[in-house]
């Protein structure tokens, strides 16, 4: 074969470097805020940021992911957190509010497997609400409120999570009878 229809060795990718760099920091970011800013947390930090940073292009390979997407994420996920908190207290505080626990199935139209794990972990962290199980392109929330309408809340959540990957959130329609 030729020397010029060669592929360059990953090692060489610009892309692959760049997306390393991301990852390193966003490790580094990571690490500073669980550390709360310890200069002493470095010795240690160091090798960890490095080794997930590694671990995670070998394991996950190169996958996009968009900084803007994090950025518009985070203040969104900030506020249904403490909405969500407010009303789990709210309810810890009053026995008599009512609760309809259950578990929803919901249809998901996110395209590749990293991005609905993800959104899964997200659905687990908002109060109130914990994913079950995630299999294929359906997810199975336990909700405290099986009244509020759960595929909204996974509609609403997908082109978040889709920014966060990078990925084109023009989805297709879910069927009428998915839910």
């Amino acid at each position: 074969m030729p020397a010029n229809t060669r592929h360059a060795p990953a090692a060489r990718d610009p892309a692959r470097w760049q997306d390393g760099l991301r990852r390193v920091l966003l490790f580094a970011v990571l690490w500073w805020i669980l550390a709360e800013g310890a200069v002493d947390s470095l010795a240690v930090g160091v090798p960890f940021v490095l080794l997930g940073a590694w671990l995670s292009l070998v394991l996950w390979g190169a996958r996009s992911f968009s900084l803007r997407g994090l950025a518009r994420f985070l203040p969104w996920f900030a506020y249904q957190s403490l909405a969500g908190a407010t009303d789990v207290a709210m309810r810890a505080f009053r026995p008599a509010m009512p609760l309809h626990p259950g578990l929803v199935h919901c249809r998901l139209r996110l395209p590749t497997d990293g991005s609905r794990i993800a959104l899964a972990d997200v659905v687990s962290m908002l109060p109130g609400t914990l994913s079950a199980d995630l299999d294929g392109e359906e997810l199975v929330i336990h909700a405290l409120d099986t009244r509020r309408d759960m595929q909204a809340m996974v509609t609403d959540l997908e082109p978040r999570i889709a920014a966060l990957f990078g990925l084109d959130a023009s989805f297709q329609e879910i069927p009428e009878n998915a839910s």
